[in-house]
């Protein structure tokens, strides 16, 4: 038998003394409700032992933090995305970066992100152009934003890497011109500088 909510719990024990009052006798001794009252969790409490008989409400999100996660669904770094939602709060950089993260560990938007962010992977794995583009574009946004220098530079090293800026150039071989070739060249040379005097 599986386990039961708190409040399938609290609802089937209802049922149960309700249906043993409509009787007047224990008609569910022996029965599975014996079965169920003892495979059930108990229901949870508050810090105060009162029961919880309902689960918490999750209000609506704002129409400036539906902002936020379109911000960053487009890439946007915490900070640049409650900047860009909250363009009135003019609080230092700190304050923004705490209140972004704040943000971002609210539970309907981390999975709104999560949701976001699953449905961008699959997409870019079907298109190798665009994967590429995200790469990049993913590089120098943290190239531009890390703290660490070392975060950067191997932020710049990566793209780099991609765009072929660190593959050593193969030389061509230029084969030394053979005699006669010189010689043809030198007299087409003599030819326009015995025409021109």
């Amino acid at each position: 038998m599986g386990k039961t909510t708190s409040i399938e719990y609290l609802n089937d024990l209802e049922n149960a003394a309700q249906a043993e009052e409509d009787t007047g006798d224990d008609q569910w001794a022996g029965t599975d409700m014996d079965a169920l009252v003892a495979g059930a969790e108990p229901p949870a409490k508050r810090k105060d032992g009162t029961v919880i008989t309902s689960p918490r409400q999750i209000r609506r999100l704002t129409p400036k933090q539906l902002a936020f996660v379109a911000a960053k669904i487009q890439g946007k770094g915490n900070a640049d995305a409650y900047r860009e939602a909250y363009p009135d709060d003019k609080s230092s950089d700190r304050v923004i970066s705490a209140n972004a993260y704040k943000l971002t560990k609210h539970p309907v938007i981390s999975q709104m992100l999560e949701d976001a962010w699953g449905e961008t992977v699959e997409a870019l794995t079907e298109d190798v152009a665009a994967t590429k583009r995200y790469v990049l574009r993913q590089l120098l946004a943290l190239s531009k934003g890390a703290k660490q220098e070392g975060s950067r530079l191997k932020a710049l090293e990566l793209m780099g890497k991609a765009v072929g800026v660190f593959t050593p150039q193969t030389e061509t071989a230029v084969a030394a011109p053979s005699a006669d070739q010189l010689k043809r060249e030198l007299s087409g040379h003599l030819k326009l500088l015995t025409k021109s005097v």
